[in-house]
């Protein structure tokens, strides 16, 4: 008897598992979540990067400036 509730009670914590993971997919969809496996420089375990849409147009806009600002300084320097 104690095996047969044991057993019961990890199947119903799988399909519970499942579950979830169909809703956090649905949310990532409605958020434009985007996630992508990444490596450090000098590593090369990948993690998992997740981030949205919003974050991903600020980096690019930071980097954008970045590269600007570092090709102002660098004419500057040569004249």
């Amino acid at each position: 008897m104690k095996m047969f509730s044991l057993g019961l009670a990890s199947v119903v914590l799988m399909l519970s598992g499942c579950n979830s993971t169909s809703d956090s997919t649905e949310t990532a969809k409605s958020s434009n979540y985007r996630c992508e496996q990444v490596r450090a420089l000098g590593s090369n375990i990948p993690k998992k990067r997740c981030t949205t849409r919003q974050q991903r147009q600020e980096e690019k806009r930071r980097s954008d400036a970045l590269m600007r600002d570092a090709q102002i300084v660098r004419s500057i320097n040569d004249e």
